[in-house]
């Protein structure tokens, strides 16, 4: 009987060795990738200045008409919620989760409306060019990029009335806080 503790004792301390490893291998790579934005309420405005504002943090029009996802990937089946599931509260965007190896495009005007070039840095919008606001419309309803090509699978195609769709466009055009 004694041969069975120790091999239990044993099984024990070599599974804890190994959870405690991925526990520190997890924690060192989350700082060392940058691991994306998870966000909760608290990150959020007390009060939504405008319509557009609303919609990216709670996929919710001011009328109360929900605004719904097609697709998307894990983190918004897991997480549901507006834009700000992915692209975080400050718009800044980052590594997915659970998906590290992935980043996820900042939204702020700069990025979006500015000149990309991904040999500079990887923000998640490679090489195309900046998005008007027809092409950002596209992206957001059809998820194809400036030149056409289909965006990441994870972004959801959002089914949103035009009025809305215009509203959030201009919160993305506006500083992000």
């Amino acid at each position: 009987m004694k041969h069975g503790r120790t091999s239990g004792a044993r099984r024990f301390a070599r599974i804890a060795g190994i959870v405690a490893l991925a526990a520190v291998a997890f924690v060192a790579a989350r700082g060392f990738l940058g691991f994306g934005p998870m966000t909760g309420q608290g990150d959020w405005p007390t009060r939504f200045q405008t319509n557009g504002e609303r919609i990216y943090f709670t996929a919710t029009s001011a009328s109360g008409a929900p605004i719904s996802p097609g697709g998307g990937g894990m983190h918004m089946s897991m997480m549901g919620g507006g834009c700000v599931s992915c692209h975080g509260a400050g718009r800044q965007g980052g590594r997915a989760m659970p998906q590290f190896w992935k980043v996820v495009p900042p939204l702020t005007p700069a990025a979006l409306f500015g000149e990309h070039d991904a040999s500079e840095k990887d923000d998640g919008h490679g090489d195309h060019d900046f998005y008007t606001d027809e092409t950002l419309r596209r992206a957001i309803t059809r998820g194809l990029d400036p030149s056409g090509k289909p965006l990441d699978r994870a972004m959801p195609r959002w089914s949103i009335s035009p009025q809305d769709l215009d509203d959030l466009i201009a919160h993305l055009k506006s500083p992000a806080a």
